[in-house]
């Protein structure tokens, strides 16, 4: 029988606590804190004009909404990000002044995989008919594969519409082709909490954490605590495909059709020498 896992998902007091015991250690390899002492709320709540008992009800989400001059003060403290620090508003509530995903508002909810595949247009199906080498493929704003070429469905075999590229990315098949396998996953696990800080409350951010949580890899990465707001642009991949290596060079779109945003990648792929 299948395993139960609870899902979890971050709260607010529980991203400041993990960094607060980040800087702990950063400030123990600098020499500012000594070994043997901890980054303690007291000290903590000072550096941050607030009460040590304030802190431990916010990092225990046993507060309302926290204001942003002292969530500022503690970001400060923790040395965090700018990444990091959207996501700390994002976490509490306070609708940070950044761009939303591509097509979408905080509010909206995602149309179901059926309507992103209706709203394909005929030029769409005919640049997959005749992409007989590159790797086409369409994609929902949060990754879901909508439809993708032969080429690609052929390099990829149990990568099918409907799955989240994440989701596949935890898979046995996608840890055999990938050679970088763990930097691009870290990379698309820091992203998806980004998509979590800010749309964490909607039915589908729920849906597809709650299908990526099945992956012990994915819990295990999750504890990292990486945070990203955009997928950086990596020139190359390395792939081993049917024993063979290649490096895959990416371009990527972002189109608007019948009301509907949806992405486009274009990948091609060259031999690779063997090291």
């Amino acid at each position: 029988m299948p395993v139960y896992v609870e899902v979890e998902t971050t709260t607010l007091g529980r991203y400041l606590a993990a960094l607060r015991q980040r800087e702990e250690g950063r400030r123990h390899e600098a020499g500012l804190l000594p070994p043997t002492r901890k980054l303690s709320r007291e000290r903590t709540a000072g550096e941050a004009h607030i009460t040590a008992s304030y802190l431990t009800k916010v990092e225990r989400d046993e507060v309302g909404q926290v204001a942003v001059g002292i969530l500022w003060q503690l970001a400060e403290a923790y040395h965090v990000s700018e990444d990091e620090w959207r996501y700390v508003c994002d976490l509490a509530g306070h609708g940070a002044p950044y761009p939303y995903l591509a097509g979408m508002d905080l509010a909206l909810t995602m149309p179901p995989l059926e309507e992103f595949r209706a709203a394909l247009t005929p030029m769409m199906f005919t640049e997959m008919d005749e992409a007989t080498t590159d790797l086409v493929a369409f994609v929902t704003p949060q990754r879901q594969l909508i439809a993708a070429n032969r080429a690609y469905l052929d390099t990829y075999p149990t990568h099918r519409p409907g799955m989240f590229h994440l989701e596949w990315a935890f898979t046995d098949e996608s840890k055999e082709i990938f050679i970088n396998w763990d930097e691009q996953v870290d990379l698309g696990v820091a992203w998806h909490r980004g998509i979590m800080g800010r749309y964490g409350h909607t039915q589908w951010a729920q849906e597809s954490h709650r299908r990526l949580w099945e992956f012990a890899d994915f819990r295990r990465k999750w504890e990292a605590q990486d945070v990203a707001y955009s997928r950086p642009a990596v020139p190359e991949t390395l792939l081993r495909i049917r024993g063979r290596r290649y490096a895959m060079t990416i371009e990527s779109w972002q189109m608007q059709h019948s009301s509907l945003p949806i992405g486009k990648t274009r990948c091609r792929l060259r031999p690779f020498p063997e090291q």
